[in-house]
């Protein structure tokens, strides 16, 4: 019996302790319900970056943006060495050098007179003069000049002691024939010689391209009108004719 009384007595006190836990469980329970969330705490530091994800696709190109200012011209580069000389040139024709110059004097004696039966005389002193009662009209006289030259002038000497009549004196060529083409012609005009020994230039012509000597298809002469004086035989005296002329060098 007394054996039974121990075991009620300590079955007795484990259901008062069974009743101590419940309630202090209950308790617990109670205590565990969430209150009113507090204030929100600083923030805490930041993590470790994470690993790089994948490269994203390209995306569209945009449009041309506007072209720029153009940059300031640079400077001159350094000059390149001279090339090698080229290959010479053909050789141009010939050019011409300063023309020559010359001339021909034609005597008095190479004046022939048109007709025998006109009296004339010819006299290292006097040189030619007119015995006639008239005028002489064109003595003649060949003129000899180089193929090619060109006449420039011709100066005519003679002696006039009388203002009544005049010399005349023509340049001329020929052809053969009838045919023929005065060059230039030139008087002492009357009235207008210092009396005395005198000459007479000519230098503008009647043909200038008749001036360049074509001894192919030509002859060329001098004519001279002799006048006559009724004072004396010797106021009238022919000396001689110088004609010049110039070619290509």
């Amino acid at each position: 019996m007394a054996a039974v009384s121990i075991t009620m007595g300590k079955f007795i006190a484990g259901i008062v302790i069974a009743i101590l836990v419940s309630s202090a469980v209950s308790a617990g329970v109670s205590m565990l319900t969430p209150g009113p969330q507090g204030p929100e705490g600083p923030e805490g530091p930041q993590g470790d970056t994470g690993p790089q994800g994948p490269q994203g696709e390209q995306g569209e190109t945009g449009p041309a943006g506007a072209a720029g200012a153009t940059g300031p011209a640079g400077s001159t580069g350094a000059t390149g060495a001279t090339g090698a000389t080229g290959a010479t040139g053909a050789t141009g024709p010939r050019g011409y050098g300063v023309p020559q110059r010359g001339n021909i004097s034609v005597s008095f004696s190479a004046f022939v007179p048109p007709s025998p039966d006109d009296r004339v005389s010819y006299d290292y002193y006097y040189g030619m003069r007119n015995f006639d009662t008239a005028t002489i009209e064109l003595s003649s006289a060949p003129l000899q000049l180089p193929h090619g030259a060109t006449i420039t002038n011709a100066t005519f000497y003679f002696y006039d002691n009388d203002a009544g009549n005049s010399f005349d004196f023509y340049v001329m060529r020929g052809t053969g024939t009838t045919a023929y083409d005065v060059i230039g012609m030139v008087d002492n005009m009357i009235n207008s010689e210092t009396p005395g020994y005198s000459s007479v230039f000519l230098s503008s012509f009647y043909t200038p391209g008749a001036t360049t000597v074509d001894n192919n298809n030509y002859h060329y002469y001098l004519l001279m009108r002799f006048p006559y004086s009724s004072l004396s035989t010797s106021y009238y005296r022919f000396y001689y004719a110088l004609i010049e002329y110039q070619y290509p060098a």
